[in-house]
């Protein structure tokens, strides 16, 4: 069994214009774990080193030999690589802070320091970093999914405008040239036209009743989430042709709507994506409080996929299904977890409170 990969120590450039605090600065900061880069003293090397080495985090010295001082480095590192900076200064004067500010720095050491002050502002930093990240990320995906979502209302928007022009709008026009022909002839209209009409205004009302289940099905009102869940994996399995097997507690109380619907919507989107890419032969589903939880899992028996080749998508905006499922477990506070491997199927659990 081969070993689990380790992870990659944080890496630090130090850049400090005395090299005997810069030593020093090192040897503290290695004591402590992180990966030492460098040290320099100039800004103009730091800007080429950060570009070269992608350090995580960069501890500056505000005063520095030649004509690129520590502010003007961080600035240019921050703007074009996006790495925070941590400055080290003896100088507390507001105008250089002033200053500093512009850098958007994660945090200030002032010398003399001592090692406990160097970690605890190095610490913080590196939290700050990855909450940054985090962050970032997230509004990556909310920009794509409501771009996805406009484009994604738009065509159902004109899924329903066809729909009711070429199969609704032809129906009327039957009836209406019908009723037209019965006024225009009487008692001597042709036989059986009242029973046309009777089966043009059902053709209608079938339509219409079609259009609003693909909308929302009115079980999910009437009935509640697992009679709901039944019936689309019936229809799942009718019209892809693998086995649908569902299971729920009987007991399950009607859960809050807003949950009820993002079960739904979940499972809907979960259901297509294994009709479109699995291959799958089986899907299990399976409805049931653990504690205080509602647990939701959708599992295949299908080709897999590489989890994180998926979640790369997810955040670049390829792949709306995915992003409209988290975003939807987000809103009823739950937790989405979707794992999978190659050739092994794959399964999505939706985890949120139990409300009702």
């Amino acid at each position: 069994m081969s070993a689990a990969p380790t992870a990659k120590p944080t890496k630090i450039l130090i850049v400090e214009d005395e090299m005997i605090v810069a030593r020093d600065i090192a040897q503290q900061v290695q004591s402590l774990g992180y990966e030492v880069l460098g040290p320099t003293s100039l800004g103009e090397e730091a800007i080429v080193l950060a570009g070269m080495w992608h350090p995580d985090l960069v501890l500056m010295d505000i005063g520095l030999a030649g004509e690129v001082d520590g502010i003007a480095a961080a600035l240019t590192i921050r703007q074009k690589f996006g790495i925070p900076v941590v400055f080290l200064t003896a100088y507390a004067a507001d105008d250089i802070l002033e200053r500093a500010k512009i850098t958007e720095p994660f945090g200030y050491v002032l010398k003399p320091f001592s090692e406990r002050e160097l970690h605890t502002v190095l610490a913080i930093a590196l939290y700050k970093k990855q909450a940054e990240a985090k962050l970032l990320t997230t509004t990556r995906q909310l920009q794509a999914l409501s771009r996805r979502v406009l484009e994604a209302q738009e065509q159902e928007r004109r899924r329903v405008a066809l729909e009711l022009h070429d199969e609704l709008g032809q129906s009327l026009t039957a009836i209406k040239i019908n009723l037209q022909l019965g006024e225009r002839f009487k008692d001597q209209a042709p036989a059986g036209l009242y029973q046309e009409n009777i089966r043009i205004v059902e053709d209608a009302l079938r339509q219409v009743r079609s259009l609003a289940t693909a909308l929302r099905p009115s079980m999910l009102d009437d009935l509640g989430l697992a009679p709901a869940l039944k019936w689309m994996a019936e229809q799942s399995a009718s019209r892809s042709g693998f086995e649908v097997q569902f299971h729920h507690e009987r007991t399950l109380e009607r859960l809050a709507p807003e949950i009820e619907t993002a079960c739904f919507r979940i499972v809907q989107e979960a259901l297509t994506n294994i009709t479109r890419h699995a291959r799958a032969s089986q899907v299990r589903i399976n409805l049931y409080r653990e504690m205080d939880e509602m647990v939701l899992t959708v599992t295949d028996d299908g080709l897999g996929f590489d989890t994180a080749a998926m979640r790369e998508r997810a955040v670049t905006g390829a792949s709306l299904g995915v992003l409209g499922m988290q975003e939807r477990a987000t809103l009823v506070g739950g937790t989405l977890e979707i794992s999978s491997m190659p050739q092994q199927g794959s399964t999505v659990t939706l985890r949120c409170p139990w409300r009702t």
